[in-house]
């Protein structure tokens, strides 16, 4: 059943929050009808600056806000804005980019560039206490973020499943496919070869150019999925650390992923939890690492849209 054009901003029930430009095209390229091109504007409540646009996915008419800029702060502000302008939504989810971690603590599970990780929680890992050689991060009842509803909670567990994680990527799959043939979105797979982990410990040579431009030659980790020529994308389900800054550093991204049991790192979930029910899906453009470059963006960008779009369908 296809959903009605609603009537006005009342009728919008679900939020998407893009940092990125090319976040929110992956995701409004897959939208199934496009409010906007369909009768008057919406328009937005006074004083309200966001950017919008509206359609809807599968069964259900969604909002999609543009961040000015990357960070908390930004997302918090357009998070409170668009709760002004649309004040029937029960669902944000942050969707784009986000640092990884390589290998999930306590599990054997890899997580590989392309990949998606969907939050079962947010870690705001850069509010604390900054001491001689020592961080103390604020995670009192107070201070800490909390977890998702009980709603979120209850579907995330069914989507955990086998059955469930089976569906999922079988049906992201089929949306991501879809991605890669608009040549716009520069949605194709980069290719195994500028899929490197190196070494916690080894840096990169020379910021601001590719591995393969400045020599960067430490040693690699073998992994795998790469005897695959084209990986499929794989889903993975935990804590998400959200922070202002952006991790490059292989070695603190591996001594927070201890610490804290996160999987990943990205910048805007934080500034949305306070506001609304929140999930945060995000793919993995870069190890989180000193040798993050720019190359797996828009693939990450597409698979996490991809994953997106099969909730939509499947939400109830």
């Amino acid at each position: 059943m296809e959903p009605i054009r609603p009537k006005n901003r009342l009728g919008f029930e679900i939020a998407i929050i893009c940092a990125l430009t090319i976040e929110a095209d992956a995701v409004e390229a897959l939208f199934d009808q496009y409010w906007d091109d369909d009768g008057p504007d919406y328009e937005k409540a006074p004083g309200d600056p966001n950017a919008y646009s509206t359609g809807s996915i599968g069964k259900h008419n969604v909002v999609l806000a543009r961040m000015p800029d990357m960070g908390k702060v930004s997302s918090a502000t357009v998070a409170v804005h668009c709760r002004v302008s649309f004040p029937n939504i029960k669902l944000a989810l942050v969707v784009g980019i986000c640092g990884a971690v390589p290998f999930i603590p306590k599990s054997n599970i890899d997580i590989y560039l392309g990949d998606v990780i969907v939050s079962r929680g947010i870690v705001q890992y850069d509010l604390g206490h900054r001491l001689p050689g020592q961080f103390i991060r604020k995670d009192t009842v107070s201070e800490d973020l909390g977890r998702p509803s009980g709603e979120i909670r209850s579907f995330l567990a069914k989507r955990e499943g086998i059955r469930g994680r089976k569906g999922l990527r079988t049906k992201t799959i089929s949306y991501l496919n879809s991605l890669r043939n608009e040549p716009e979105l520069e949605a194709e797979y980069p290719g195994v070869q500028y899929d490197k982990l190196f070494k916690a410990m080894y840096r990169h040579v020379s910021d601001g150019n590719r591995c393969e431009e400045c020599g960067c030659s430490g040693e690699l980790v073998v992994r795998a999925r790469h005897s695959q020529d084209i990986p499929q994308p794989a889903i993975h389900f935990g804590l998400i650390a959200s922070g202002d800054a952006v991790m490059k550093c292989g070695v603190e991204r591996d001594d927070i992923s201890k610490q804290e049991g996160v999987v990943g790192f990205e910048m805007e979930g934080a500034g949305v939890w306070d506001t609304f029910p929140c999930m945060v899906i995000k793919g993995a453009c870069d190890y989180a690492d000193s040798h993050k470059t720019k190359v797996w963006q828009r693939y990450a960008a597409a698979t996490a849209a991809a994953l997106l779009v099969t909730f939509y369908h499947r939400i109830t």
